[in-house]
Order: structure tokens, then C-alpha cells, then sequence
């Protein structure tokens, strides 16, 4: 697996409460590795599988040693400030991650269970911009604006359906 990203050097979305009550604010896959990423309002994700439809979707990443490729999130308050910094108006899309979260501290997620929707995952590893998000992004600066701060990589555990607004909670003592 990659070498993960020291939580020290992880510039986040800080809640102002403790208490977060985070929700799914977009849904993204890519049927292949360059193609555009496509918006969702719903999505079914299949444990050890990843996302219906996306790129990263397979039959095990257990089985390839690599269950932090099945699904990615990023925080909608980091795209929001990635935007402004390379001065567009959005870049949901671009960020290439499948999930975005709204008023959810990733950095909680990491090493825990957590639900998106009916979907139980485990936080793997948060994860830097990597030269292909450059690449099919085509966006100045992405990379920059993405770094030390560029999602969580996760993995599926029990299947379910993932809806745009979705609540995401932490499962206690995970």
C-alpha cells in the first residue's frame, strides 16, 4: 500500500463543534481511468468492491492487497478553498474523488468505521493529489491547492445504497 500522508502535515475542514453532523454534499464516478468524472444523486456501493459504475469498481481489492482504492472522499469546505485558490468556481468534479462530504472532519474517519447512507466503511489512509489528477483535470494549480489535504481513501465493508444527502456518522468504538 502507498505511504500515507503524516496527520500533522493534513490541512482540514475544522467543525466548530465536537459533535459534527456531516452529509454527503456530491456523488462522483468515472467509468474509466481518464474519462470525465460524472455526478450522481444516488449510488450503490458493494463491500470489497467499491462504487457500481467507477473506475475502481472490481471483483476484490482485498484479493490485490489494496482495499484503500474502492472508494475516495474529499470535504466540500477543502474544494471550496481549492476553487478560490486556483480561481474557479467549482471543482467537484475535477478533485477525481467519488464522494463529497459537507461539515465531516476526515481526519476522524481515518482508522474508524464509519456509515455514508446505508454504507459501512473504514477509513484507510488520507492521500496526497497524485500527476493524473493533474492531467485529466487540466486545471492550473490543482495539485497545490489539493495538497496535504486531498481525501480519504476508504473501504467498503457491508454494501448499501450512498443518496446525496445522506448522513454520515461515525460508529462508535470502531
Amino acid at each position: 500500500m502507498p505511504e500515507e500522508m503524516p496527520r500533522e502535515l493534513w490541512r482540514r475542514y475544522q467543525p466548530v463543534s465536537a459533535q459534527w453532523q456531516g452529509r454527503v454534499a456530491g456523488i462522483f464516478i468515472a467509468p474509466n481511468s481518464a474519462d470525465e468524472m460524472i455526478s450522481l444523486s444516488r449510488v450503490r456501493a458493494f463491500a470489497d468492491r467499491g462504487l457500481e459504475g467507477d473506475r475502481f469498481f472490481r471483483d476484490s481489492w482485498s484479493a490485490v492487497n489494496r482495499s484503500d482504492k474502492a472508494v475516495s472522499l474529499i470535504e466540500e469546505e477543502v474544494l471550496q478553498l481549492a476553487a478560490k485558490e486556483v480561481g474557479v468556481e467549482s471543482i467537484g468534479k475535477l478533485s477525481r474523488r467519488n464522494i463529497v462530504t459537507r461539515a465531516v472532519p476526515l481526519i476522524e474517519l481515518l482508522g474508524r468505521e464509519f456509515t455514508v447512507g446505508t454504507v459501512r466503511m473504514r477509513g484507510i489512509r488520507l492521500f496526497e493529489p497524485c500527476g493524473h489528477l493533474v492531467q485529466v483535470s487540466k486545471l492550473p494549480g490543482i495539485f497545490k491547492a489539493l495538497e496535504h489535504r486531498s481525501g480519504l481513501k476508504a473501504a467498503v465493508v457491508r454494501d448499501g445504497e450512498i443518496r446525496i444527502g445522506d448522513a454520515v456518522v461515525l460508529v462508535e468504538n470502531s
